[in-house]
C-alpha cells in the first residue's frame, strides 16, 4: 500500500492557487485481478490518511479472501443493475416493471438517501433498514407527503386526483409487497458480495385489519349497469362535447370491460393479457345456457395456466365487443390502449373507472358509488369480488369456485366470510326438531327409557333429550 500526493502544479499548470492536495492510496493485494487499486481518501492530514488508508486495506483484504467484490457500491447503484437485470431475465410483467421503478422513485431511493447521496450497502444493515416501515408508513403525513398531495404538475388543469387520493395509510398488502421487493433486492447484493451479511425486513401490521374487502351491493351493482349504458352511450350526466370516434370506441372498451370483469372474476392483470384466441364462445353448460371458456396465461399472477367458465352475460358481451373492435384477429389483445392504428396492452383503467363511479348518483352519497358502504374505495378489482359474491350468493361451492378464479380456498374464506355464513344460514340456524312427550313410545328397559326418567326427574335438559330421541328415531 502507497500513500501519494499529486502534483498540482503539473497537473493544473494555470491555476493560480491551490487547494491543500489530498492524499491518495494505491493497493495491491494478493488475489485482486488486473492492476492495483488507486483511490482518493479525500483527506489532507498524513496521520488521518494514512488511518483511513489501513481500515480500507483490511476491508479489501478480507472481501478478496471472503470472494466478494471489492468496490463499494450505493443502494441505488445496485437497485438500477438488479432492476436490469431482472426485465432481461423477462420474470417480470410490464405492470410489475412499473410497480417496481414506481416504488422505488417514491419510496425505497429517498428512504436509503442521506445529504442527498444514497447510502453505501455497507452502511445499511437491518436496523437502518426496519427504520423504513415507521417513515414509510408516516409518509404522506410529512409535511413533504402533504406538499405532494396538493402540488403534481400532471393535475394542472386537469380532474385527475390520483396524487391527492392516495391512501393515507398504506394497506397491509402493500406493505407486504415492498416487503418482498425490499428482501430480494438485500439478497441479490448478499449472492454477488456487496454486503457482509443477509438480514430480512418484516413489514408491521397497520391498523385496518378488516379482509372484508369493497364491492358492490346487488342494488349498487344494477345502479352501476343501468348509468353504464348512458356512459357507453354518450347521453344523460355522461354526456359530453367535442366526443370523436375514438372516444366513443374507448367509452365502449369501458363498458364491456366492467361487464366482462364482473361476469367472469378475473384479475385486472389477467384481462390485460387476453387475447381472443384464448376466448372459446357459446359454450353449452349443461343447464340450456351459452358460455365462454377464457384460458388465462401463464404470463399473469399465479404463473399457471387455468380455463375460466364465465357467467352467459359475459359470453354474449365479449361477441358483442369483438363486433365493434377493429383488432379481430385471433393474437390481438381483446382490451387495448392506443389509436385504431396501433394496438397496445392496456395498462391502467382504473383512473376511468373511479371518474365514473364518482359521477354515479347514489342515495346522496357525495362520491356516488364510489366508496362502499363502509368508506373503502373501489376499483377495477371490486368486480372481482362482484363475481365472488354473487356466485356464493347463489350457492356455488368455494372449492368450485377457488378453482375458478384461481385462488385458494382459505383466500376465499378470508375475504368472503360474511357471505359464507349467510349461505349456510339453513344449517347454522337449524335446530333438532321438538319430540312431544306423548308421541314417545317407551320400550322398557332401553336407552330411551332410561332417558326419559332422567329428564321426567330433571337429571337430563330437554335439549339433550330431544338429540337421544332424535337418534333413536334415526336408528329406526
Amino acid at each position: 500500500m502507497i500513500l501519494y500526493q499529486r502534483d498540482l502544479e503539473v497537473s493544473n499548470p494555470i491555476a493560480k492557487t491551490h487547494n491543500k492536495p489530498k492524499w491518495y492510496m494505491r493497493v495491491k493485494i494478493k488475489g485482486m485481478k488486473g492492476r492495483a487499486l488507486v483511490r482518493s481518501t479525500k483527506l489532507t492530514e498524513f496521520e488521518d490518511a494514512y488511518e483511513y488508508a489501513k481500515e480500507e486495506y483490511l476491508r479489501l483484504h478480507s472481501a478478496i479472501r471472503l470472494g466478494h467484490t471489492i468496490d463499494e457500491y450505493t443502494f441505488e447503484q445496485h437497485w438500477n443493475e438488479w432492476f436490469e437485470r431482472k426485465i432481461k431475465e423477462g420474470v417480470w410483467t410490464e405492470s410489475r416493471q412499473r410497480w417496481q421503478y414506481n416504488y422505488f422513485k417514491r419510496y425505497f431511493s429517498e428512504y436509503f438517501t442521506r445529504n442527498n447521496k444514497s447510502l453505501l450497502l455497507n452502511e445499511i444493515n437491518g436496523s437502518v433498514a426496519n427504520g423504513y416501515w415507521q417513515w414509510r408508513i408516516n409518509y404522506w403525513d410529512t409535511e413533504k407527503g402533504k406538499a405532494l398531495k396538493k402540488y403534481n404538475p400532471k393535475r394542472r388543469n386537469t380532474k385527475n386526483t390520483a396524487t391527492l387520493n392516495t391512501s393515507k395509510v398504506p394497506a397491509n398488502k402493500t406493505l407486504k409487497m415492498e416487503q418482498s421487493a425490499l428482501n430480494q433486492i438485500i439478497y441479490d447484493a448478499f449472492e454477488n458480495g456487496r454486503i457482509q451479511q443477509v438480514f430480512k425486513l418484516k413489514a408491521p401490521s397497520v391498523g385496518n385489519k378488516d379482509s372484508q374487502r369493497a364491492s358492490f351491493t346487488e342494488e349498487e351493482y344494477n345502479v352501476l349497469t343501468r348509468y353504464l349504458r348512458s356512459y357507453r352511450d354518450n347521453v344523460g350526466i355522461f354526456k359530453g362535447t367535442n366526443v370523436h370516434k375514438m372516444h366513443m370506441l374507448q367509452r365502449q372498451q369501458m363498458y364491456y370491460l366492467i361487464l366482462f370483469i364482473a361476469n367472469s372474476g378475473l384479475r385486472v392483470g389477467e384481462v390485460r393479457e387476453l387475447t381472443w384466441q384464448d376466448c372459446k364462445f357459446d359454450i353449452d353448460n349443461g343447464n340450456d345456457e351459452l358460455i365462454a371458456e377464457i384460458r388465462v396465461s401463464q404470463n399473469t399472477k399465479t404463473k399457471k395456466v387455468r380455463n375460466v367458465q364465465t357467467q352467459p352475460s359475459a359470453n354474449t358481451s365479449l361477441q358483442r365487443w369483438r363486433q365493434i373492435s377493429p383488432f379481430k384477429k385471433q393474437k390481438n389483445f381483446v382490451f387495448f390502449s392506443g389509436s385504431t392504428d396501433e394496438q397496445k396492452q392496456f395498462t391502467d383503467l382504473n383512473k376511468t373507472f373511479k371518474t365514473i363511479l364518482k359521477k354515479i348518483p347514489y342515495n346522496d352519497r357525495e362520491d356516488g358509488l364510489l366508496n362502499d358502504a363502509d368508506g373503502k374505495r373501489r376499483s377495477l378489482y371490486s368486480l372481482r369480488h362482484v363475481y365472488a359474491s354473487f356466485r356464493l350468493n347463489r350457492g356455488v361451492s368455494i372449492y368450485d369456485l377457488s378453482l375458478n378464479m384461481g385462488t385458494r380456498v382459505v383466500q376465499i374464506e378470508k375475504h368472503y366470510s360474511h357471505l359464507l355464513s349467510a349461505q349456510r344460514k339453513s344449517q347454522i340456524t337449524q335446530m333438532p326438531k321438538r319430540v312431544k312427550k306423548d308421541d314417545i313410545k317407551v320400550v322398557e328397559g332401553s336407552l330411551l327409557d332410561t332417558a326419559f326418567e332422567a329428564f321426567k326427574n330433571g337429571k337430563l335438559s330437554e335439549s339433550a333429550f330431544n338429540e337421544i330421541v332424535s337418534l333413536h328415531t334415526k336408528g329406526g
